[in-house]
């Protein structure tokens, strides 16, 4: 198939190019020029925009040379991103805290609730391990029960089916906003809808849809504590992650541990050795330390700038475009969807039919196209750099004997 035969098969569904203006296209081009492969693997790892490059290499000279850096200055890096991260959650900084990944998140939640005897945290069989191993600990650290819920014959949690699952005595519900090997999105608003009726706290682990989609004020509103690690769709690095703290959260989760960052008299240099245990007002008490990363959160900023501009909506509407146009396309005799049609968030997994999958995985990467392959399926991820002619090139791929 060439660039000329690009065409849908439904009537409604409109080309990828004419979700951006021709700006924004150029402005995408620019920023992964520097791609050397056909990059589906997102869901993996996510490519930072070329901008990185310039930020981190200017943060790499105040590392060589930190002489006259202004205390201020590189203490507030991170209030900054701050700010960053809640602009793109459109809520207050007072709500985010800079953390080093997903599991970390967790266990300040699992460590900082107090629990009485007796209480139960849920969460959903196969998902993916941050979700799962706090928990795990909490329980024989003898907080908690742990249940861990199997899906038998649903495909995705529903509220209703949910509501029958759950002990009486949870306090807890921890799942992620889409599944890592499916790609299935979880109905993360009407769960926590009925969360809220049953004072349930609501834990989501959005590392595989935020960035490559945006989570809505509704959504927002029933959530209390979302968590997302920064190097997959929000196309920043390894070792950062954030989290949203709601209202309700930051009074329900206790801080545990001494982290001079989070002390307020942190912020001014003359004065840290006035010991307080009093910390920074909202989510800032989570920090983690040495939040003020330079090179980490100069790498994170250029992807922040770039998500930014480009705008959650715009990409999401982009990416899901992107992946109607793949499954219009795709050689349907040869692979099954795995990722129900009802339940599609930006990641795609389809099972070859009649090839074995690391075979073909090599074959792709022969062709110079970068995929994952997760439990047997080939995991295929969607993001705003990817082009029409790209994914031609992925099914003209896949289309082997």
């Amino acid at each position: 198939m060439t660039s000329s035969e690009t065409t849908f098969h439904s009537k409604n569904k409109v080309s990828p190019d004419k979700i951006l203006s021709v700006q924004s296209r150029e402005y995408i081009r620019q920023e992964f020029h520097h791609l050397d492969t056909i990059y589906f693997n997102t869901a993996y790892f996510g490519p930072s925009p070329y901008s990185a490059k310039q930020k981190v290499s200017r943060a790499l000279q105040k590392e060589l040379d930190p002489s006259f850096y202004e205390y201020n200055k590189w203490m507030g890096i991170s209030e900054r991103l701050r700010q960053q991260l809640a602009q793109l959650l459109n809520t207050s900084a007072n709500n985010i805290t800079h953390s080093t990944s997903t599991s970390d998140i967790i266990n300040i939640v699992a460590n900082g609730l107090k629990f009485k005897a007796g209480d139960r945290v849920c969460a959903i069989d196969k998902d993916y391990p941050s979700n799962i191993l706090p928990w795990m600990r909490a329980q024989e650290n003898g907080l908690i029960q742990f249940d861990l819920l199997s899906l038998e014959e649903e495909i995705i949690p529903s509220p209703e089916w949910l509501e029958k699952k759950l002990h009486p005595q949870t306090k807890v519900f921890n799942i992620s906003h889409v599944t890592f090997d499916t790609g299935k999105k979880v109905d993360i608003l009407n769960i926590g809808r009925m969360l809220k009726k049953k004072e349930i706290l609501f834990v989501v682990d959005a590392t595989q849809s935020l960035g490559g989609m945006d989570i809505t004020a509704e959504e927002l509103e029933v959530i209390d504590v979302l968590a997302c690690s920064s190097y997959k769709w929000l196309l920043g690095p390894y070792g950062h992650a954030f989290a949203y703290f709601s209202d309700e959260a930051l009074k329900k989760i206790h801080h545990r541990t001494g982290n001079w960052i989070v002390s307020p008299n942190s912020k001014v240099v003359y004065n840290l050795l006035n010991y307080t245990t009093e910390t920074l007002p909202g989510a800032r008490k989570y920090d983690r330390g040495q939040a003020s990363n330079m090179l980490t959160m100069s790498c994170l900023e250029a992807s922040l700038e770039f998500l930014l501009e480009i705008g959650l909506e715009n990409i999401k509407n982009y990416n899901a475009t992107l992946r109607d146009y793949f499954l219009d396309h795709y050689p349907k005799d040869k692979y099954q969807l795995m990722t129900p049609d009802s339940y599609m968030g930006n990641i795609v997994a389809i099972k070859a039919k009649g090839l074995d999958p690391i075979t073909l995985e090599r074959e792709l990467k022969y062709r110079n196209v970068d995929v994952s392959v997760r439990q047997g399926n080939i995991r295929l991820s969607f993001h705003i750099f990817n082009t029409v002619d790209q994914v031609n090139t992925l099914i003209e791929t896949l289309n082997i004997d």
